[in-house]
């Protein structure tokens, strides 16, 4: 706000970038910094919970679509007619009501929840340590990923955003907690759940990487598909959807 206030008045001839910041993009290098700083919070969700963690990669999935929306609204002219303008408001709307409708399903998510132990007691410290060896790795891949952006900014007096390139990083993560799951279960519904959970983080990533439009509705699908997720690992550990693993060798009739 302290550089959008100094390049408006004109009081200083600010060099590179920073000659560029109005109070428009001041909103949005406002969202980027919350983002970062939710991203750095995801790390220390990891070792707690992996559904968990999904649930905080959906939550900044909904910072990132009202990011997106004032983006578009940096870029708006108050000085030309609204009618001339109109793609950039269907824009701004189509992100924001994106945001909202994941804010919505997030609580959904949330609410049918259920946290089981998925390794013995004499396990879970050993399992808590490789998660938060993960955790420690993606965190230092985060800050260096930051670092060379913010080096790149004042190289090249462009700042380039990262929050799509994270998610490319939680995709190896949540590959590596599906491998360290498999040394303390082979139980098929959560093997499916370590599965798919990845598959929610790859859904995700499309999702940033789709034109507008096209990158909320896929937003949505991938909010959809991980409560779906959960909903039928839910029925399988309450014996509701039992019928499966009872025809495997071994079970009952």
């Amino acid at each position: 706000m302290a550089l959008a206030v100094v390049n408006y008045t004109g009081m200083l001839a600010l060099p590179g970038m920073w000659g560029k910041v109005h109070f428009l993009q001041a909103v949005e290098i406002s969202f980027t910094l919350l983002l970062f700083f939710e991203m750095v919070s995801l790390v220390f969700v990891i070792p707690a919970s992996i559904a968990n963690s999904i649930g905080k990669q959906i939550e900044i999935l909904s910072l990132i679509l009202l990011r997106s929306s004032f983006k578009e609204f940096s870029h708006y002219n108050f000085q030309l007619p609204l009618q001339s303008q109109l793609e950039s408001v269907y824009k701004m709307v189509a992100d924001g009501v994106g945001a909202l409708l994941v804010f919505l399903l997030l609580s959904v998510y949330y609410g049918i929840q259920r946290h089981r132990a998925i390794t013995q007691e004499g396990d879970k410290l050993q399992f808590v340590l490789l998660k938060q060896f993960i955790a420690l790795l993606v965190l230092i891949t985060l800050l260096g990923m930051y670092g060379y952006d913010v080096f790149h900014m004042f190289s090249s007096s462009h700042w380039v955003q990262s929050a799509d390139r994270f998610y490319m990083i939680l995709i190896f993560g949540d590959l590596l907690f599906m491998l360290v799951a498999f040394r303390y279960t082979l139980h098929y519904p959560d093997i499916f759940r370590y599965s798919a959970f990845v598959l929610v983080t790859v859904f995700i990533r499309f999702s940033l990487l789709a034109p507008v439009y096209y990158n909320a509705l896929l937003s949505l699908f991938s909010v959809v598909f991980a409560i779906a997720v959960v909903y039928f690992h839910n029925l399988f550990t309450d014996g509701r959807l039992a019928y499966i693993t009872k025809n495997q060798p071994g079970g009952s009739d």
